[in-house]
């Protein structure tokens, strides 16, 4: 199930993930049986790779550390993108999260970032990818890779641009 990866990658505490972005996270149905559990792969510059899997599947983030926490009035943002394997070509999808639903989300999978703790809470990129991924057009995709062009808040319409990925 997509929230327990959630729950793994949310197990990273302590004063380095503080403030943690994700700027690319990747799913994927399990092709193999490679350990499961967290991973980290890279730490370095700033710069970490984690993996999170069990049998449902397997997430992949690349988190920015250090980095100037976002703010709500910044220029608006290009759309996210979402690359899916066996979608049609161009999708748009919509959502929108209220604070209550950002708040029930964290608490759900242990996420103890600041950033999605106050009442205009910064959306989680793993509630962005949830919502993605349950939804008709691309739920039955075998891998789905969402980038981050900058933050969402709550409240905000979140659109998301998907394409068609052939591997």
């Amino acid at each position: 199930m997509f929230r327990d990866l959630a729950r793994m990658t949310a197990s990273l505490k302590g004063a380095r993930y503080e403030g943690a972005l994700i700027g690319r996270a990747v799913w994927q149905r399990r092709r193999g049986r490679a350990g499961d559990g967290l991973h980290i792969l890279r730490d370095h510059h700033g710069l970490l790779d984690i993996v999170a899997a069990d049998d449902s599947g397997e997430l992949r983030l690349t988190m920015l550390l250090g980095r100037r926490a976002p703010q709500r009035n910044e220029p608006a943002r290009r759309p996210l993108q979402i690359l899916a394997e066996g979608v049609p070509d161009e999708i748009q999808l919509s959502f929108c999260f209220s604070a209550e639903e950002v708040h029930a989300f964290v608490e759900d999978v242990g996420d103890t970032n600041p950033l999605h703790a106050s009442d205009a809470p910064l959306v989680p990129g793993l509630e962005i990818l949830e919502a993605a991924l349950s939804r008709e057009e691309i739920c039955r995709a075998a891998r789905v890779e969402l980038r981050f062009h900058g933050a969402s808040f709550a409240g905000e319409t979140v659109s998301v641009l998907v394409h068609s990925l052939d591997c």
